[in-house]
């Protein structure tokens, strides 16, 4: 009897001893810098096609004047996109040049848009550069505090525990995501991201809170516009922008934005893009 149990004692030590050491946890500003990572290993498509459905509401009641539907053709390099406007599914009417952004007197988007690059809210028509191919990322997070560090998660470049942009100000565990809240190292006009959500196991975002702006009119008079962008993993898992709920700080002006019917044409027309052509296209019309 003793034996066996001199035996059973030996073979649990055994197991012990060549057990690995569970991982370190991984701190906030690792896993923003995994998040980044991960969402720019997804390449951008040059071109992406959607309707984006606008319904504004003040104090409460709709508001119709500022609620349409649009249908666009966006070139995702500078977001220079044809817009026309849709009904039941087919655009009409005048081809109008915009170009699609965040924190501007235009409307957010488009559905791809890198929500980590720097000039997400500058000045429009600067370049973005494409994206690294994709990479799997394998792995799974713990569940429940601290968040430790997947085993099996490759190396995505050299992903440094510091990010330029913001700090990590705290982290927990909401259910199958981690919650990260952000604070602006510099430039809080700039880096505009307060919090987001990354799947726990692939640190894919799903949601981010953006500080925006509603802009009236021509004036281009504004305020404070809080946005809850939702996503959604798109072909080949890259995330694409679903929903975005914007309010301002008192509530007296909200606006949802919803995008449907995304698409990826390998090329548009050139003449897309060139607003001053657009007569010359009339019968060409997209609808």
């Amino acid at each position: 009897m003793n034996a066996v149990r001199v035996l059973a004692a030996a073979a649990a030590f055994a197991c012990t001893a060549a057990s690995p050491e569970p991982s370190a946890p991984l701190s906030g500003d690792q896993i923003l810098a995994r998040a980044k990572a991960v969402f720019r290993a997804y390449p951008r498509p040059p071109f992406v096609a959607y309707t984006l459905v606008r319904r504004d509401f003040h104090n409460g009641a709709p508001d119709f004047e500022n609620s349409y539907t649009l249908k666009l053709w966006c070139r995702t390099a500078d977001r220079s996109a044809l817009a026309r406007k849709a009904w039941k599914g087919k655009a009409y009417g005048d081809l109008e040049n915009i170009t699609v952004m965040f924190d501007k007197a235009v409307d957010p988007g488009p559905p791809t848009a890198d929500m980590f690059e720097k000039r997400l809210f500058g000045a429009p028509g600067a370049r973005l550069d494409a994206s690294p191919a994709a990479a799997a990322i394998p792995g799974a997070v713990t569940t429940g505090e601290p968040l430790a560090e997947p085993t099996t998660l490759p190396e995505i470049g050299r992903i440094g525990a510091r990010d330029g942009d913001y700090r990590v100000v705290r982290v927990a565990r909401d259910g199958d995501t981690i919650h990260l809240w952000l604070e602006p190292r510099t430039d809080a006009e700039r880096n505009r991201l307060d919090e987001m959500w990354v799947d726990a196991r692939t640190y894919d975002l799903r949601r981010a809170r953006v500080r925006d702006h509603l802009y009236f009119g021509i004036t281009g008079q504004s305020i404070e516009d809080d946005f809850d962008v939702l996503f959604t993993p798109g072909p080949g898992g890259l995330p694409l922008i679903t929903s975005i709920h914007g309010a301002t700080r008192y509530g007296q002006f909200e606006t949802d934005y919803t995008f449907r019917d995304v698409t990826f044409p390998p090329e548009l027309p050139e003449w897309y893009f060139q607003p001053k052509l657009y007569g010359a296209h009339r019968a060409d019309a997209p609808a």
